[in-house]
């Protein structure tokens, strides 16, 4: 299976801003966690990449997609089919940490984009192809006035602190044995 990865869209002075008006927010400090940004890096991510053919009763003439599936905790993210993918060649990243099967992949389309359809019956999904793809993120790490270390995830598509997926990179980290 081949391997890819998405190219960072936002750079590291950009995730920083985003990281410092994150940890400076209002909520954060009423929670009186005033937590400094101690380093950052960037971190690849790998999802399960799916190309699929969904057809239903409201989507007649069907359509093409492409789903990314994170194998950890399986936070789904709908990518364009036009989004420019890069060959990872010689470079390293992190290896997924299970495969997920087509099954997996065909039920989370089936209710990432069809769970309004009320002809459910008619609902048609087939994987066309499936591959990994690294997507980029600055990690953030923190520190508080009671010394305890926390992170921050900033998605390097989209420039958004990603919650759901620290658990995830959590899980990469203590495999690499940071």
């Amino acid at each position: 299976m081949s391997s890819h990865y998405l190219q960072a869209e936002l750079n590291r002075k950009e995730a920083i801003s985003k990281m410092n008006t994150h940890v400076q927010s209002k909520w954060l400090r009423r929670l009186k966690r005033n937590k400094t940004l101690v380093s950052v890096e960037k971190m690849y991510i790998p999802f399960w990449c799916f190309d699929y053919y969904a057809e239903a009763h409201s989507v007649t003439e069907g359509m093409e997609g492409r789903i990314a599936i994170d194998p950890v905790n399986h936070i789904k993210a709908i990518l364009p089919m036009e989004y420019p993918v890069q060959q990872a060649g010689e470079t390293t990243f992190p290896s997924a940490s299970k495969i997920l099967s087509e099954k997996h992949a065909e039920s989370a389309i089936y209710w990432e984009l069809f769970s309004k359809e009320k002809k459910r019956h008619k609902i048609k999904v087939v994987i066309q192809d499936q591959w990994l793809v690294h997507v980029p993120y600055w990690i953030g790490y923190t520190k508080d006035r009671k010394q305890q270390y926390d992170i921050i995830a900033v998605d390097a598509l989209n420039g958004k602190v990603d919650f759901p997926i620290k658990d995830t990179i959590f899980t990469y980290l203590k495999e690499a044995g940071a």
